[in-house]
């Protein structure tokens, strides 16, 4: 071989080494990992992966591991919590090693996903079970006693309020209560919600709402109120879209509701 022979073949081991070296620094490899390609470029990926070995070599370090992976992940630290064993030891490695990198990016995905999977398991067997919340109950309703609140209305046992009264409207638990809860009231009609007022809690977890009838026009009402765990309550749209599909309650709250009457005229 001549020495122009041996500089081209030399030249050419430069190029390939330099297209591998490209390849293996592509950004596109790190989402492939990530599993945010779009599919125009995970095909484009494909075929550099078909062009020659080291990209074929690649773009197997970097495939997503998949759902028989994280499979896999789960069910050894099952076992492991079972049989209370340390983890089992890792698979013996490949005989071709991969480039540093590539090994690098390997391992922090493996990590990442057994990571993951070990805080939910650790969460879910660890975290203590939390006590049911008790059944609420609202005590007869109260108006303003200047005016005729609690009077029965017309061929019903609904209390009747004048515009003008001042409810009070109180849920009260069949013991005390010492686990965190929270309440909200709502003014319900022809299966609409309207917030009402704030919350009272005393000090046996009943909770005390008093404001005005004057906002809302007369006719036949629903108050509810919603007791639940604080970071648990459902919002306005959510209870609304559960209350007429006739759901009340969950393991986190529970709403109770009570019929009265706001009268067309204010009592003389």
């Amino acid at each position: 071989m001549n020495k122009d022979q041996l500089l081209g073949e030399l030249g050419g081991l430069a190029r390939q080494e330099g297209e591998a070296e490209k390849a293996r620094l592509d950004e596109r490899w790190d989402r492939l990992a990530a599993g945010t390609l779009t599919p125009e470029e995970e095909a484009e990926l494909k075929a550099l992966a078909e062009s020659s070995p080291e990209a074929r070599e690649t773009y197997e370090a970097f495939r997503p591991l998949g759902a028989d992976f994280q499979a896999r992940v789960v069910g050894a630290i099952n076992a492991e919590r079972a049989a209370d064993a340390p983890r089992p030891e890792p698979a013996e490695p490949r005989s071709r090693v991969l480039p540093f990198r590539r090994a690098v990016r390997r391992i922090e995905v493996w990590l990442g996903t057994a990571a993951a999977v070990a805080a939910a398991l650790f969460f879910l067997v660890r975290s203590p079970a939390l006590p049911p919340l008790p059944p609420y109950a609202l005590v007869p309703l109260v108006g303003d006693q200047s005016t005729r609140g609690g009077e029965p209305g017309p061929a019903s046992g609904t209390p009747a309020f004048d515009p003008g009264s001042v409810l009070t409207v109180v849920a009260k638990p069949p013991s005390a209560v010492t686990i965190p809860v929270d309440a909200r009231s709502f003014l319900a009609q022809g299966g609409e919600l309207f917030p009402w007022e704030r919350a009272e809690r005393g000090a046996d977890g009943a909770f005390r709402f008093r404001g005005p009838l004057s906002r809302f026009r007369p006719g036949k009402w629903t108050v509810w109120v919603v007791v639940g765990r604080p970071d648990s309550l459902p919002s306005t749209r959510e209870l609304q879209t559960r209350l007429r599909a006739g759901r009340t309650r969950t393991a986190d709250w529970q709403a109770i509701s009570e019929d009265l009457r706001i009268g067309a005229h204010p009592s003389p």
